[in-house]
């Protein structure tokens, strides 16, 4: 099972990095974000405070949560091509296959936030930029949490997009439904700003959003301060979120894959 998971992930890795526009196009709008938002405010009640580290650290959740968000696509298009029923018919573990999609996508998405967070860096070396800059006692503990938070927001949203592909089989519905939770998980949330500035109801759902415990616990690890949950509920809330997604998925994949 682990080597027909493993070669199913490379399979999924080598679609990615062989069409180099996919990379391209994944990294260029937090770019844009960073460039152009990152760089035009700053953040209100703090006195000024650099509004490009508070936004360069939220776009590390917003850039796992638009890698996710087509995990499954790989899965309509085996659909459409008939690979898809091949290896239904071949004699390996249905859960192989969600596992791969999933697996593939949470190592593009740490990549991607990698790649982010290192332009966000180098924005400090450049003149006339705000650059992201981290509290003065960061260490290595601190980036390793900071990436075991976009694990965990990884493998749930991973999880999540590809229940939905294995339940569509249409692929302009699943964009439709891609495009339709996008935007409320990215604005309702505190990856841009602060959510003491919303409305009472929508800071209630900000609350429940898991862009919002993961910006909150990358924010911890970066600047050392004080979120809207503890640290321990944010990771204790996304380990919950990961683990019911990657179960839930786990479920229907069997139950869909079989049909």
């Amino acid at each position: 099972m682990l080597r027909q998971t493993y070669a199913l992930t490379v399979r999924e890795l080598k679609h990615w990095y062989r069409v180099k526009i996919q990379i391209f196009m994944t990294l260029i709008q937090p770019l844009f974000w960073l460039l152009l938002f990152g760089q035009a405010f700053t953040l209100p009640g703090t006195g000024g405070e650099n509004y490009f580290s508070y936004l360069a650290v939220g776009m590390l959740s917003i850039v796992t949560l638009f890698t996710c968000m087509f995990s499954g696509m790989s899965i309509v298009w085996d659909r459409r091509f008939g690979f898809l029923n091949k290896l239904r018919a071949s004699p390996i573990e249905r859960g192989v296959i969600p596992t791969s999609r999933v697996l593939a996508t949470v190592i593009r998405a740490l990549i991607s936030a990698a790649i982010v967070l290192v332009l966000a860096l180098s924005f400090t070396y450049i003149p006339g930029l705000d650059g992201l800059t981290f509290y003065d006692g960061f260490n290595a503990l601190d980036l390793l949490g900071m990436f075991l938070v976009l694990l965990l927001l990884s493998l749930g949203f991973a999880a999540a997009f590809t229940i939905m592909a294995l339940r569509i089989r249409s692929q302009e519905v699943l964009f439709g439904l891609i495009n339709l939770v996008n935007l409320p998980l990215l604005f309702a949330s505190s990856a841009l700003f602060p959510i003491e500035g919303m409305p009472e109801w929508l800071q209630v759902i900000a609350k429940a959003n898991p862009v919002t415990w993961s910006t909150d616990a990358l924010r911890y690890f970066a600047f050392n301060l004080p979120g809207i949950f503890s640290l321990g509920t944010n990771l204790a809330l996304l380990v919950g979120f990961a683990i019911g997604l990657v179960a839930l998925g786990a479920l229907l994949a069997r139950k869909v894959l079989t049909e």
